[in-house]
């Protein structure tokens, strides 16, 4: 791959770079030009992208994936999978790299794009989303039989849990995106009533630590959960 690429002083007049929702998201996009291999092609998953675009920056994977969807929501790129693997492809690439010289560079290890492969803006293959929608009715069809057997009434809610943990763990701090995601995954697997009982457990214990939170949770996951 070559020390850097060509970006062209039209970028700042380009209405797709304009209309793209912070400078953040003009800054991934410029930047990722510069990593592109002689193809326009790199890998596309948020993870790798963070770590090879913005190494130093204090952003979270799933930031990067929603830039990553605004880029081919603006047709600025194209992100495709092969075989379980993500990609990304720059679209008008080669327009702007004026002497690009494929044949003084290391051949493209990526695999290329090809129309089939490209995510839809649910991030699926377009070739996948029947399929998916297909699966979402059987998924959803399941999950009302379900209900329809055994309805689940719970006490608590997802925000009142939030609330507990940010007055009582943060104290009043504002909870972050990651925070956030891991509140509502363990709400999803326990209940919201254990996860908030749970908060109340570690704040009495002494011990207001989200690690600690998560170990009375699997506890009582494990053992039973006691009550009174």
């Amino acid at each position: 791959m070559a020390r850097g690429r060509f970006i062209s002083k039209a970028i700042s007049l380009d209405e797709k770079v304009d209309a793209l929702s912070d400078d953040t998201c003009r800054l991934l996009f410029t930047w990722l030009i510069t990593h592109l291999d002689c193809e326009g092609r790199m890998y596309g998953d948020p993870q790798t992208v963070k770590s090879i675009v913005f190494p130093r920056r204090n952003i979270s994977n799933r930031k990067v994936e929603n830039y990553l969807k605004e880029l081919q929501k603006n047709e600025l790129i194209f992100r495709y999978s092969v075989n379980g693997n993500e990609y990304l492809l720059m679209k008008t690439f080669e327009k702007h790299q004026v002497g690009l010289r494929k044949n003084q560079e290391a051949q493209s290890q990526i695999p290329p794009f090809t129309p089939d492969l490209q995510r839809s803006k649910n991030g699926l293959a377009l070739t996948q989303v029947k399929v998916k929608e297909q699966d979402k009715v059987k998924v959803k069809n399941k999950e009302e039989t379900k209900q329809e057997e055994s309805p689940v009434r719970f006490l608590k809610t997802i925000e009142q849990v939030m609330s507990l943990y940010q007055d009582n763990i943060l104290l009043g701090a504002t909870i972050s995106e990651d925070m956030e995601h891991e509140i509502k995954g363990a709400c999803a697997r326990h209940s919201p009533d254990w996860v908030y009982d749970a908060i109340r457990e570690a704040v009495a214990q002494n011990q207001p630590r989200w690690p600690y939170i998560v170990g009375i949770l699997k506890n009582w996951s494990k053992y039973g959960k006691k009550t009174g």
